[in-house]
């Protein structure tokens, strides 16, 4: 293993950082924590790989932690060998807003399991999340009778959505398929963090197991 490389620390909420640091010339593919125990890769992504970028590719992990886990860094393993990282803590605004883009895009497509840490890692994100487009051929949510319905068959396993109360997250544990010249779903949702499902969506994100759809805004 080489020395260590230097890292910024970012918390984002007890038990939820981004590690920000320079990616080596092999450029690594981040695969798992090697150690410290109880640290979890969430998701991760590389920046700065477009020519032109003036400090050069930085990878950015975004990790749950149990308390005082990440004192002495830690061990990233990855494609091509494990690689060791002592970060130093960093104010949030160590993030630009290009990488907090792509950040955002890496944790609406980290699949179930990165359901819960979105919320404790939102308020990174949340502006980049506003901010991505809608489709003009997505599908839509609504409010129909006291539930939500999804346009179009693919059941995503989760819903990221922004009511008049504000950002929410479900999982979808049920969706009741109506078939026909325009497809819906109806969804049972289990709310897991911020506002209810419940009301008309303002914005709203269809998240899958390797992407997200950005939906537009049913009739309710």
């Amino acid at each position: 293993m080489t020395e260590p490389v230097p890292g910024r620390l970012i918390e984002a909420a007890p038990g939820a950082f981004v590690l920000r640091f320079p990616l080596p010339p092999s450029l690594p593919i981040p695969l798992q924590v090697a150690s410290p125990d109880g640290v979890r890769l969430v998701t991760w992504v590389l920046a700065g790989l477009e020519a032109g970028a003036g400090e050069g590719p930085v990878g950015l992990l975004a990790l749950d932690a149990d308390d005082g886990a990440l004192g002495g860094g830690l061990t990233l393993a990855t494609h091509f060998r494990d690689l060791a990282i002592r970060p130093e803590r960093s104010a949030v605004d160590a993030l630009g807003a290009a990488e907090r883009s792509l950040l955002a895009r890496a944790l609406l497509s980290a699949g179930a399991s990165g359901l819960v840490p979105l919320g404790r890692l939102f308020g990174l994100v949340e502006a980049a999340v506003a901010a991505l487009p809608v489709a003009e051929d997505a599908p839509d949510l609504a409010d129909e009778a006291g539930g939500w319905t999804l346009g179009g068959t693919a059941i995503p396993h989760g819903l990221l959505f922004r009511t008049r109360a504000g950002w929410g997250c479900a999982r979808v544990v049920e969706a009741q398929l109506r078939f026909g010249r325009h497809p819906r779903q109806r969804l049972t949702l289990e709310p897991l963090w911020g506002a209810a499902p419940e009301g008309r969506p303002e914005r709203s994100f269809a998240l899958h197991a390797h992407g997200f759809t950005a939906l537009t805004v049913g009739a309710s």
